[in-house]
């Protein structure tokens, strides 16, 4: 693999003009023990009236005080800024308590990772004014120890150095401070930064960066592009269970971001073969969900993670009809009577997220397949996507899912995905996935697919395709 060093690739490609400077610039000290941080942040104006930040952030700041010597208190998540000063800048010291013990179960945390490797969570100790047209973006640079480099979800313009998007204060995000340069890779003109966190007994540097190159190549391949041209993509060790990715998340706050515990002793070959990154990586293909809609944000992924690993070629077509298939069965099963919109109000209760998410992914599948049908395979489910993209995604706006879905149904001059919604998501137990593989021309004996001989248009060899390119 060639190595992509900073300097080179980065400040030939980024310069700034004078009025595109953002008028907010952090700078944070981070000391040798990488949980004490001294952080300013100057504006070019006045400071506005509150910056915020998460829950943690009172937990982990002191001293917070303006270049004037005024001391500043702090309530759980916000400080308020007096108005009648001149101050310019705001300073203050943060001390982390990071977790280094159990397995992460959510988003975003602190967490020591190895002795050097540093998880902190941007909302934890990065105090911000709420996004608008003039706080759209912030400068921000790290002052470290000689041997930790840094790796942030912004858009690098030096080894240390980033232009920040300022998005929703309740976005989780991650800086990670590491003991190993991260690796810089170019899929389809987007600029993934994979930081290796920590040791691992079956694969090197270089098998970890092979896997993440597939995935995004698979993902990329769907569309023709990745929706983001930076991803920030961290890899820590995992020791606990037998799941070769035993926890997985993607965040947004600052850019697309994605976090992956991976089991210590995986094979690449078992990595390859998994799901859980192309299912990450996903996500990025359509704008951030509120939360209510949560058979919408996963069901996408959970579909368009099959046709991905068929695009890399790290699983056949074959396979993922199977896995397809068996995931519709477990995840209709796993209903106990409920519609998929049902279960999304009893997400807590064991085994109801299976009825969500591969609710979702056969509502998904049949879209495509009613798509594919009716156009005789010239308008997909990815083409519709591809027309979202050009006219309405906004990677700093959260949307509610039904207004996906309205848009999507707005590019195609249809009903087609509320109607089905009405049907499948909110009065039916669970889609008819059954009717969609034998409008495909596909049977199943056990979970092995039996293709018709006059399979419909060709239309199951065209979903499941491995051609380098779909577009």
């Amino acid at each position: 693999m060639r190595k992509i060093f900073y300097l080179a690739l980065f400040f030939s490609l980024i310069s700034f003009a004078k009025g595109e400077v953002p008028p907010l610039t952090y700078q944070v000290t981070v000391e040798n023990d990488l949980r004490s941080f001294a952080v300013s942040a100057c504006f070019s104006g006045n400071l506005p009236a509150f910056l915020y930040a998460n829950d943690a952030f009172g937990s982990f700041v002191r001293n917070v005080r303006l270049d004037t010597g005024d001391m500043l208190e702090l309530d759980v998540d916000s400080v308020a800024i007096p108005q009648d000063n001149a101050a310019r800048c705001i300073f203050y010291d943060v001390f982390l308590q990071p977790r280094n013990q159990g397995e992460q179960r959510g988003g975003a945390e602190t967490r020591l990772i190895e002795d050097r490797n540093m998880l902190t969570s941007i909302g934890d100790w990065l105090v911000r004014p709420k996004p608008d047209a003039f706080y759209e973006s912030f400068e921000i640079g790290f002052s470290v120890p000689e041997d930790i480099f840094v790796s942030t979800p912004w858009r690098r313009t030096g080894k240390t150095s980033f232009i920040g998007a300022n998005t929703p204060i309740s976005w989780e995000g991650i800086v990670a401070l590491t003991n190993r340069e991260p690796n810089v890779i170019d899929v389809a003109g987007s600029m993934f930064e994979v930081s290796i966190l920590g040791d691992f007994g079956r694969t090197n540097q270089e098998d970890l960066v092979r896997w993440v190159t597939r995935s995004a190549q698979g993902v990329s391949g769907l569309m023709g592009f990745f929706p983001s041209p930076h991803v920030q993509v961290v890899v820590s060790p995992s020791d606990r269970g037998n799941a070769v990715v035993p926890w997985a998340y993607v965040t947004r706050g600052g850019g697309a971001g994605i976090h992956l515990f991976v089991n210590r002793d995986a094979s690449v070959e078992q990595l390859l073969w998994d799901w859980s990154l192309p299912h990450e990586m996903s996500h990025f293909l359509f704008p951030h969900i509120n939360t209510s809609d949560y058979w919408v944000i996963e069901g996408l992924p959970t579909y368009l993670q099959h046709l991905s690993m068929v695009e890399s070629g790290a699983i056949s077509a074959t396979e993922s009809w199977s896995r397809l298939y068996r995931g519709f069965v477990v995840g209709a099963k796993a209903g106990r009577g409920l519609t998929v919109a049902e279960s999304v109000g009893r997400l807590s209760k064991r085994g109801t997220y299976r009825h969500i998410y591969w609710g979702g992914a056969a509502y998904f599948f049949g879209i495509d397949v009613e798509l594919r049908r009716k156009s005789q395979g010239t308008l997909t489910l990815l083409d519709v996507l591809i027309k979202y993209y050009g006219c309405c995604y906004d990677a700093k706006r959260s949307i509610p899912g039904d207004q996906l879905l309205a848009d999507l149904d707005s590019l195609l001059n249809d009903d087609l995905f509320i109607r089905r919604k009405n049907k499948e998501i909110i009065a039916e137990q669970f889609p008819n996935y059954m009717a969609t593989f034998k409008a495909l021309g596909i049977q199943f004996l056990g979970s092995n697919p039996v293709f018709d001989e006059d399979e419909q248009s060709g239309i199951s060899s065209q979903i499941m395709k491995h051609s380098g390119s779909r577009h």
